[in-house]
């Protein structure tokens, strides 16, 4: 088997609302897949899909080689899962949790403690889930997707509400599943985490697919942003002059100036020379876009 997880044109209604339109992809075994999309894309159905918790849609979706909607608890003892919600239990220790749920999955207890570490839990595995941090939480959730080895890990918002350090922490605990071979399925909304962990990523909007890529592609097609700093006096002059440049792809009014989105083979110094030639700027520079403006430049599906 060479195919982790494959949609062919899957729709998918909630509540009488389309959330997924003809989706079709595959993600290979062994690959970090993830899942981008602004709020309401579609995002969690699709990782519900794959894990599940949601069993009625159209089109055919197949999991680790089984056709889904599965019989019986096989293939879901082949998955780990994280939802955004951690679902611990507040008063009992991290090691409690994960001996109930190894109990659960008919893991061996010794398993424990292999998590733990791996998860570099074991100096507060004593520790009750209420005093613990969100990253400490959020690393002891994943720890318990991990109790059963699984195949599959789907993990939505692997770092919703943590720190840096612990986002570093977690983002290395899913190269090492990778490096092992696991398959990691992971919804997200911080460009920077799709960068550091994704072969690939799919990008939905409304329930469509708009496009899947690596997120380098992703950043390159979608161009790069001069941060202009300026007096309001100036912005209309300057709006009038770049918007007639081919290598503008839009133009933003911000609290201090203007952000300018550019092609990627845009060079950067003609158009600063063309913004120092019509107005005096107190500063300039030049940023990636954010995933939200990403999201803006991908409108029309392909």
């Amino acid at each position: 088997m060479t195919i982790a997880v494959q949609f062919t044109d899957v729709c998918c209604r909630l509540k009488g609302r389309e959330v997924l339109r003809r989706v079709s992809f595959a993600t290979p075994c062994g690959a970090i897949e993830g899942v981008l999309g602004p709020n309401g894309a579609g995002k969690s159905t699709l990782l519900s899909l794959v894990n599940g918790l949601r069993t009625r849609f159209d089109g055919t979706l197949t999991v680790l080689g089984e056709r889904l909607p599965a019989r019986g608890g096989a293939l879901r003892r082949r998955l780990g899962v994280v939802l955004q919600e951690t679902a611990l239990y507040e008063e009992l220790t991290g090691a409690e949790n994960l001996h109930f749920a190894a109990a659960l999955y008919g893991a061996p207890r010794e398993r424990v403690a292999e998590v733990l570490a791996l998860l570099q839990l074991r100096e507060r595995a004593d520790d009750p889930v209420h005093i613990l941090s969100g990253g400490m939480r959020r690393r002891l959730a994943i720890a318990r997707a991990l109790l059963h080895d699984p195949e599959l890990l789907v993990i939505d918002e692997p770092t919703l509400g943590v720190d840096v350090e612990a986002r570093h922490a977690i983002w290395e605990h899913l190269r090492l599943l990778k490096s092992q071979g696991r398959t990691v399925l992971v919804a997200t909304n911080y460009l920077d985490e799709a960068l550091a962990l994704c072969d690939s990523v799919l990008v939905l909007r409304d329930g469509v697919l708009v496009t899947r890529e690596t997120p380098a592609a992703l950043m390159e097609r979608t161009g790069y942003c001069l941060e202009v700093a300026c007096a309001d006096a100036h912005v209309a002059g300057l709006v009038e002059i770049l918007g007639a440049l081919p290598a503008v792809l839009a133009i933003d009014r911000t609290a201090t100036g203007l952000s300018v989105f550019l092609t990627s083979d845009a060079a950067p110094e003609p158009i600063m020379r063309a913004i120092l030639d019509r107005a005096p700027v107190e500063g300039m520079r030049q940023r990636a876009p954010d995933l939200a403006e990403i999201f803006a430049a991908l409108d029309t599906p392909l």
